[in-house]
């Protein structure tokens, strides 16, 4: 749905809607899964997903050690997979020269790690132009590879940050990318906490939302995203035994409009596997995403399985 043209101050994404305007909209899921290219592993654990389960799209990490090989593997045994751009300040090392984004890098040339660039984010020791600069190098760097990102996102959610959002949207528009991941999370059914997506206590809670209402209403008005993400029900907390059945919730209590479940599937690979943060989920995800269960009850209840390029 687009951002464009909304009234001031009238979210047209995740609000209450006319019951005969939304029993007239279609429920539709963009299955995607993130960190495609950062390692061989990760990257085959996708493509199984996608030929195998319900992927329907991905995010390249630009200029990392398995980035061609992914591409290269998408065109041969993917031609259907939606290919997005995961944008990165941190973790690896950037495509422009160091000398030309002193701010985003260390003595050695590589990103910071998340903690360090957050902090430095925070205390405004990060050039707006160099991050523009180094997100726009990181998607020429795949379209000179022969794939058009269908949209873009970020690693550790950076471009939801205050100082790297409008970086991030300028970039986007600049190389003629017009689809973004939304900011805002929800759940089904609701259970009526304030703002129960997020960690903390009321007020916190309320704050982190009413930004990313900023940022999906504000900063991100001229690009194309769907009504939210799909976020597991409290219940569930952080509890991977419970992953399957959180995710089997969300599907059965998806309501009418268009939503993105964000993933992190992947094989195991030696020499990477210890220092991956999401080591323990990757291939439990796979599973799940392949569980012919899963996809039975995506086709009972309705839902259209589609890419960012369906928007």
């Amino acid at each position: 749905m687009a951002r464009g043209g909304a009234s001031p101050g009238v979210p047209l994404e995740c609000m209450e809607m006319d019951p005969s305007q939304e029993a007239m909209k279609k429920k539709r899921l963009i299955t995607n899964a993130d960190d495609f290219g950062w390692s061989r592993g990760i990257s085959d654990g996708i493509l199984h997903a996608h030929r195998e389960g319900i992927i329907t799209s991905a995010t390249l990490m630009a200029n990392q050690p398995a980035s061609q090989y992914a591409l290269e593997q998408a065109k041969q045994q993917a031609p259907k997979l939606g290919i997005g751009i995961h944008l990165r300040l941190c973790d690896g090392s950037p495509v422009l020269p160091a000398a030309e984004i002193r701010s985003l890098v260390d003595q050695q040339g590589k990103f910071y790690s998340i903690s360090e660039i957050k902090s430095r984010l925070w205390h405004g020791k990060v050039s707006h132009a160099e991050i523009e600069a180094e997100f726009r190098a990181q998607i020429r760097w795949m379209i000179e590879r022969g794939v058009t990102p269908t949209h873009g996102d970020s690693h550790h959610h950076l471009h939801l940050h205050p100082l790297v959002a409008g970086p991030f949207t300028r970039a986007l528009l600049a190389e003629g990318i017009r689809r973004a991941r939304p900011a805002l999370k929800k759940y089904w059914p609701s259970n009526g906490i304030i703002s129960g997506t997020h960690a903390g206590s009321v007020y916190r809670r309320v704050l982190v939302e009413s930004y990313l209402h900023i940022v999906d209403w504000m900063i991100l008005q001229k690009l194309e995203a769907p009504d939210c993400r799909l976020a597991p029900h409290p219940r569930y907390k952080e509890d991977l035994d419970l992953l399957s059945e959180a995710w089997n919730a969300a599907v059965e209590n998806l309501p009418p409009g268009t939503y993105e479940l964000e993933c992190h599937p992947g094989f195991s690979e030696r020499g990477f596997y210890d220092t991956d943060y999401w080591r323990e989920r990757r291939e439990l995800e796979i599973r799940i995403l392949t569980d012919p269960n899963l996809r039975a009850l995506i086709q009972r209840n309705g839902i259209e399985l589609i890419s960012y390029s369906q928007l």
